[in-house]
């Protein structure tokens, strides 16, 4: 059964008197989230001639009075800013945004109204109250709510589907149709109303634009047509759903059937900063990822397609280190906590004169005679870190007043309180190795004179 209006009818839904805020003249509607090429974007218009300098895979944004253009296979995806309402638009299609306007800026409802010039789109307007959407063809003209499905038409012919929702099609002459989900409306010199299990697909879409482009059919040829070519839609979908599933168990037999890859730490070298693991039950014909992590940061990843030993480049300092490999059947790792000190050269700043000569008075009868100074000193690395360094030793006249050793040591600044002897050259030695094995030394004299 089938429903028939003529050709120029127009189709609508009510639109309240409300008094609508245009957008102003550029502002950006909505993205542009995917664009297969060979896909173009004109900002407002839509150019006569072939050259459309824009690729819309380029943009980001859409406007008002914004063109897009599509070649055989080029699709765009747009979605709009308000509410993630989404509009696709097939291949082969001249379609423009003609107009946005915001219905109730504070609610976010918007009316959007669109021209496909040539081709087809698909449409899903989210369900909130105060959205519309109308598109304009060749032929008629469409308006919807909280629909979704798809559009095509060109200058002689037009056609729509609904998945989901409802379109009331009214005529200029007064007669109404109702298109509800599961219908496909079509037509030239008079509309037809089709219950096709397509109805609203974008894939039957292209079918049917294909279809109405051919106008040697006539209103009975492309009834039979589409609902031939329903039935052959179907069939190829329930196809590609068992091939899907039948692929889907091969996939999975694949994964039961593949080890899990192991990794076994076994030695690193602080010097050269580097650690060695070994990668084991990688299947022959098969490939693993090996990688390594830092604190918890990815650092490395390379591709072992056998059992074989690696070595793993370390970063300066001390690290947790995650050693992980994997294949689509699972993961292994080890963790280890791994200290890297590359050679590099440092020195040690001993503050005032290398000797210096103190004037103190001697000390009154009875009076211990006590001279206190201040030894300082600064470990210059150039990564500033004291986690680097094995040992610190400080010796007065040969003999160890201060010595510190790995993790004792927790800064570069030293200010060490000595005492002096009146009429003797005071001498220290301080002496720093870093892990690396590379040691600075210097000395510092003081004497007292009388």
């Amino acid at each position: 059964m089938f429903k028939h209006l003529s050709l120029s009818c127009l189709l609508l839904v009510a639109v309240s008197s409300t008094v609508f805020a245009a957008s102003s003249k550029g502002e950006k509607v909505g993205a542009i989230r995917d664009a297969h090429d060979p896909a173009f974007i004109n900002s407002g218009s839509c150019p006569d001639d072939d050259v459309w300098p824009k690729h819309a895979s380029d943009v980001k944004k859409f406007r008002a009075k914004d063109c897009f253009k599509t070649g055989p296979e080029g699709s765009i995806f747009l979605e709009l800013k308000d509410d993630n309402s989404t509009f696709t638009i097939g291949e082969k299609s001249i379609v423009d945004i003609s107009e946005y306007l915001d219905k109730d800026p504070e609610k976010g409802t918007f009316v959007i109204k669109s021209n496909i010039k040539k081709g087809y789109m698909g449409f899903k307007v989210n369900r909130e109250e105060g959205h519309e959407a109308s598109f304009r063809t060749g032929t008629a003209a469409a308006s919807i709510r909280g629909t979704e499905g798809a559009l095509g038409g060109n200058e002689h012919s037009f056609f729509g589907g609904l998945k989901n929702g409802r379109l009331h099609i009214e005529s200029h002459e007064g007669r109404t149709l109702d298109i509800v989900a599961g219908e496909t409306v079509f037509g030239r010199g008079e509309f037809v109303s089709l219950k096709l299990k397509s109805s609203g697909d974008l894939g039957f879409a292209k079918i049917l634009n294909n279809l109405i482009s051919d106008t040697t059919l006539s209103l009975e040829d492309l009834t039979a047509a589409a609902v031939k070519e329903d039935s052959a839609y179907q069939e190829s979908l329930a196809a590609n759903a068992t091939s899907a599933a039948a692929q889907m168990a091969e996939v999975a037999q694949e994964k039961e059937d593949l080890k899990v890859p192991q990794v076994k730490y076994s030695s690193y070298d602080s010097l050269r900063c580097v650690a060695n693991v070994s990668v084991s039950n990688v299947q022959k014909g098969t490939e693993a990822r090996l990688s390594a992590l830092m604190d918890g940061t990815p650092i490395s990843e390379v591709s072992v397609k056998r059992n074989m030993p690696k070595r793993v480049n370390l970063r300066s300092g001390v690290h947790e280190y995650e050693f992980v490999v994997e294949n689509d059947s699972g993961r292994n790792s080890v963790k280890k906590t791994l200290g890297c000190y590359p050679m590099k050269p440092f020195s040690v700043k001993v503050f005032g004169k290398k000797t210096e000569t103190i004037q103190i008075p001697p000390a009154p009868p009875g009076v211990d005679d006590v001279i206190m100074q201040t030894l300082q000193f600064q470990i210059r690395l150039p990564e500033y870190d004291p986690s680097l360094l094995n040992k610190v030793t400080v010796r007065q006249d040969g003999k160890v007043i201060l010595q510190e050793r790995l993790s004792q040591i927790q800064n570069l600044d030293y200010q060490i309180p000595v005492e002096l002897k009146r009429g003797h050259k005071n001498r220290f030695d301080i002496e720093v190795v870093h892990k690396s094995g590379f040691a600075v030394k210097t000395t510092k004299f003081y004497k007292v004179g009388e």
